[in-house]
């Protein structure tokens, strides 16, 4: 029986790790997208980093701090004009519409 290293094992269980994770993509793409957060700290677990609840918390609080609020200028900018090419016979000749057909037209 063959050993293997522990980079060899690491990198066995990530890669089955994505293989089930696109298999549930192509399965369920709404419990995929539930369950992200524990697949993400099983492949942290498996790549040897051990989170601990102090990280978790930042994580966590860092993703949900308020942005801060845009102060309202008191002065109106002025939108920028919009600019029209005049374009001339070949926009006549595009917008253009071809008659009815001489067997549709009645007389």
């Amino acid at each position: 029986m063959v050993r293997l290293t522990p980079r060899q094992t690491r990198v066995a269980l990530l890669s089955a790790l994505v293989a089930v994770a696109l298999l549930m993509v192509d399965v369920s793409p709404a419990f995929a997208l539930s369950i992200v957060p524990v697949l993400g700290l099983v492949a942290a677990l498996i790549a040897g980093a051990f989170p601990g609840e102090e990280l978790i918390e930042r994580l966590r609080e860092r993703r949900a701090m308020p942005v801060r609020a845009r102060r309202g200028s008191a002065v109106m900018r002025p939108r920028p004009v919009a600019y029209v090419r005049p374009v001339g016979r070949a926009a006549t000749f595009a917008l253009a519409m071809r008659p009815p057909p001489r067997a549709a037209v009645r007389v």
